[in-house]
């Protein structure tokens, strides 16, 4: 795993991700496997800026829409504590 928790593989041949578009080991496209995980990192960054400003509901619904993109262990620790803060306050 890396360090936010991604298994960071080739879904086609679990060859380890480098960053390109396309498997070194494969050649598979990973085009939509890098804009997932993009849109999922931007989707945790809101959901950290809303914990700073106090929106425990709406990081709770970014950080869910992160693990829906792209599930990473960072990510799910991410949901549990705003699931949390969302309930508790």
């Amino acid at each position: 795993m890396d360090k936010n928790g991604s298994s960071s593989r080739c879904p086609v041949c679990r060859a380890k991700f480098r960053g390109t578009r396309q498997c070194s080991r494969c050649g598979a496209d990973l085009t939509e496997l890098m804009i997932l995980s993009v849109r999922a990192q931007r989707c945790r960054v809101n959901a950290r800026k809303s914990l700073f400003a106090l929106n425990f509901e709406k990081a709770h619904e970014f950080a869910a829409a992160a693990q829906k993109e792209h599930a990473t262990e960072t990510g799910r620790k991410l949901l549990l504590l705003t699931a949390w803060l969302k309930a508790e306050l």
